[in-house]
């Protein structure tokens, strides 16, 4: 789940901002300049192609009547404000448009997850879940991640290329997630398949095909989570769950159908942009050679290379608010009822912010890159999202001593990444590697 492991949500600003007069453009060019998610350069260039809009200002339309925000300030206002909502149910769009599928369970769980909700209900549904995710409670489980990690980097092969992502980074989230929910082990590749296809809630150009295929997939893991759900409540343990039901007895508003909503969340969350992580991380060092000799040296930067990790290639690229209100950025007024999306890949590369921002630093600081979001959305994950990448890359090095770029096992050589068909949770296809690991 894409904060610093130590790091507070920035408190909510009590006013709406009117931006400030940096990058300033007119505002008809502002409204003028039409921009389309659905080009296939958003999958394979997405930076090159916010760089792009850039240049022409600050804020766009896409064809769908979205406003892309792709200033580092403008979406850190917006992601931090009170006044505007994450609820999509606000757009003027969504009874017309019902993204989610009218009355599919992918719908009806949607409008239930804390993502989608503002304060209070946001508040509440957070509550039940926050406890189980501070700091100091993940840190409880790093014995368990780093057992897992090291099992499945045991079972790579040293002689041969392998694929990092299908061989490590596709499933050490899952488990650890599945873990901490205290699931069977033999449940997990299921899971991950439910959770895969559910994650198209997030996607702004997914087509009818993918929510069709998520709306099935929320209705049978839903159903699998009933069950896990009266499994605990027979026979109560300490996981995550656990912890979960318990806050019904504290809160008899938080009903089942609340608890299941959330548990999905948690699994779509919980390992989609995790895995990206790993696998965008991993491919940046390995491109910056100098930058993966600096880390064996100084494994201490760790926390520093992972927030630079989120920033050069972010697992996460965009998070949606709906105007509540006409809200003003410059001479623009964004009108009541409007979908505004935070370019977050775009603006953790916004040169008003970071010097020189193609360049991967590891060592880069300060370094206040918006992967985890903001204000009171501020991902609850994003301790957990942290630990795993920092048991999971010293591990890493640590069993390859050497490791490069490969072809695959066909001996196919080595091109550029394929990524998934997402704009949203971007994250390779495969990672084919070779390393030589240590005795």
């Amino acid at each position: 789940m894409p904060a610093t492991l130590d790091a507070a949500p920035a408190a909510a600003s009590s006013t709406p901002p009117v931006f400030p007069a940096a990058l300033r453009s007119p505002a008809p060019t502002l409204a003028r300049e039409v921009a389309d998610l659905r080009d296939p350069a958003w999958l394979t260039h997405p930076r090159e192609q916010a760089q792009r809009l850039r240049e022409r200002g600050r804020v766009h339309r896409d064809t769908m009547g979205l406003w892309l925000l792709l200033g580092h300030a403008d979406c850190r206002a917006v992601m931090q404000s009170s006044h505007l909502s994450r609820d999509p149910r606000l757009s003027t769009v969504y009874p017309a448009l019902r993204p989610f599928g009218a009355g599919s369970a992918l719908e009806q769980a949607a409008e239930r997850f804390m993502l989608f909700n503002d304060p209070p209900v946001h508040t509440r549904l957070r509550r039940a879940v926050a406890a189980a995710f501070t700091p100091a409670a993940i840190r409880q489980w790093r014995d368990a991640v780093t057992a897992t990690t090291q099992r499945l980097l045991h079972a790579l092969p040293a002689d041969v290329p392998f694929d990092f992502m299908r061989g490590f980074a596709q499933v050490l989230p899952i488990r650890v997630i599945c873990d901490l929910l205290g699931i069977d082990e033999g449940d997990f590749e299921q899971a991950k398949a439910w959770s895969d296809a559910a994650a198209s809630v997030v996607e702004p150009v997914a087509t009818r095909a993918a929510r069709a295929e998520g709306a099935q997939a929320v209705a049978a893991l839903t159903a699998f989570l009933r069950e896990q759900v009266a499994r605990r409540r027979a026979r109560p343990g300490d996981s995550v769950l656990d912890r979960m039901i318990a806050a019904q007895r504290d809160d008899p508003r938080f009903d089942d159908d609340e608890l299941l909503a959330n548990l999905i969340l948690l699994f779509i969350a919980g390992h989609e942009t995790t895995t990206n992580l790993l696998g965008n991380g991993l491919l940046a060092l390995l491109r910056h050679p100098p930058e993966l000799a600096r880390l064996r040296r100084e494994p201490a930067l760790m926390p520093q290379a992972i927030d630079e990790m989120l920033r050069y290639e972010s697992p996460i690229n965009m998070v949606a608010r709906i105007t509540r209100e006409p809200w003003l950025i410059d001479d623009l007024t964004v009108p009541a009822g409007e979908v505004m999306y935070c370019m977050i890949g775009a603006a953790n590369h916004d040169p008003a912010v970071f010097g020189d921002p193609d360049r991967f630093d590891i060592g880069r600081t300060p370094n206040p890159q918006l992967s985890f979001g903001g204000g009171v959305h501020y991902c609850v994950g994003a301790p957990l999202a942290r630990l795993e990448a920092e048991v999971a890359f010293e591990r890493v090095l640590r069993r390859f001593p050497t490791l490069e770029l490969a072809g695959d096992a066909d001996g196919a050589a080595f091109a550029e990444p394929r990524w998934r068909p997402m704009i949203n949770l971007r994250g390779l296809h495969a990672l084919w590697l070779r390393g030589a690991a240590a005795s």
